[in-house]
């Protein structure tokens, strides 16, 4: 009798560890909701593919871009199975249907996902050198991007492997997914250690990378502005001093009444024609190498608003489990299910964001040509165009060379 009531407790413990905090509502919408944004990023990702390879990978950026968006289809994939793949016998999920082994692939793609990090901040080192130092795609492709390439690709491949091979993952305490779990071999204090140089220290590094970088062009790019703006002024000041000072010379002297009263309207109208707008189209630096300065510098800050908008959510959601005495345990999900839901929400659209922001460009210069005609198309058939045809919005403003767009 004490043997079977023995048993009938064992029974009842492993099943109340699989009991999940989230009623069936929460647990339906944390499982399938983000399976419509990871549909959306993998059409998007292979969109931006096909932009790419029908205007040729000439460019680092585009090369880059290449590596994110193959990056991005997998990462989406792998959060869109955080609820499926994990062990069915003993996880709180309700629609688990994995094992083991499927938890152990969640795991390693967990880890193996850190990649994006560091090909965001390989996209913002690239716009600092091209925009603050004028460095050429050639030199870049040639002196920079092959070493960033195989660095990435190691590190993010290596640390995934590492924990697979020493059995490092399983079922996340609070949250849904799998990575790294207390073993045996591996207590708390060494999964914390490890975790940190897994996924903690590489996204504060790319973080602060990414964010300094674009402060960097920020400020150049404003610097450069300003800059040609003032040169500007003080050329035509010195110009508009010559004028008055050739109709008052001796030289002058045999000019008619009228021809005088009109230099002077010339001279005055200039005077009121040095506005910042007139000044930037006339600055010392060309009129095309301003616009793509501020060109590649708009697109460099919306690529960092996308790491930021993305992974913003499992930084506050990792902070809170962390925060708590035990680390975590799933009596916390109820209070952490907002940031679960937002995660699981904003990962997988990253390859829809990076296609809004690599036809920007185009679409804007599509809009204003279609703007100018007297029966346009809609925006949304410009949209539509510019992410279908490689050519369209290319043709009325060029970009300029360098500018790898």
């Amino acid at each position: 009798m004490e043997g079977d009531q023995t048993q009938t407790n064992d029974v009842n413990t492993d099943s109340a560890s699989n009991v999940s905090y989230l009623s069936d509502t929460q647990e339906t919408a944390l499982a399938f909701v983000p399976i419509v944004p990871t549909l959306i990023s993998i059409w998007a990702s292979c969109l931006l593919i096909r932009l790419l390879y029908k205007r040729g990978f000439k460019s680092p950026m585009r090369r880059i871009l290449l590596a994110l968006s193959i990056t991005d289809i997998f990462t989406s994939v792998t959060a869109a199975l955080q609820c499926f793949f994990v062990p069915r016998d003993t996880s709180r999920r309700l629609y688990a249907i994995g094992n083991d082994a499927t938890c152990s692939y969640l795991g390693w793609g967990f880890s193996f996902s850190t990649i994006s990090f560091f090909y965001y901040a390989a996209l913002s080192f690239y716009f600092l050198m091209v925009v603050k130092f004028g460095m050429k795609d050639p030199v870049f492709g040639r002196r920079i991007e092959p070493y960033m390439h195989v660095s990435i690709c190691i590190f993010s491949t290596a640390t995934a492997t590492i924990g697979l091979a020493l059995g490092m993952y399983g079922e996340v305490s609070a949250g849904a997914g799998c990575w790294l779990r207390v073993t045996d071999k591996c207590d708390a204090d060494c999964i914390h250690a490890v975790g940190s140089v897994f996924g903690g220290t590489p996204f504060l590094l790319c973080t602060v990378v990414v964010v300094a970088f674009n402060l960097l062009i920020f400020c150049h790019v404003r610097g450069t502005i300003y800059e040609g703006i003032k040169k500007s002024k003080e050329r035509w000041t010195t110009n508009l001093k010559n004028l008055r000072l050739s109709l008052s010379s001796s030289k002058h002297k045999s000019v008619t009444a009228a021809n005088a009263q009109a230099a002077t309207r010339v001279a005055t109208t200039t005077t009121t024609t040095l506005t910042n707008d007139y000044v930037i189209k006339q600055v010392t630096a060309s009129p095309d190498q301003l616009k793509r300065v501020q060109r590649v510098g708009v697109q460099s800050l919306l690529y960092c608003l996308v790491f930021l908008v993305t992974y913003i959510w499992t930084v506050v959601l990792t902070t809170k489990r962390n925060n708590t005495a035990n680390g975590g345990g799933p009596e916390l999900e109820p209070a952490l299910y907002p940031y679960m839901m937002l995660r699981a929400t904003f990962i997988p659209l990253m390859g829809f964001w990076n296609l809004l922001v690599y036809v920007r460009q185009r679409y804007i210069a599509l809009r204003e040509q279609e703007t100018s005609r007297e029966n346009g198309e809609s925006s949304l058939k410009s949209f539509r165009r510019v992410i279908w045809d490689v050519d369209a919005g290319a043709g009325f403003r060029k970009p300029a060379k360098g500018s790898g767009g």
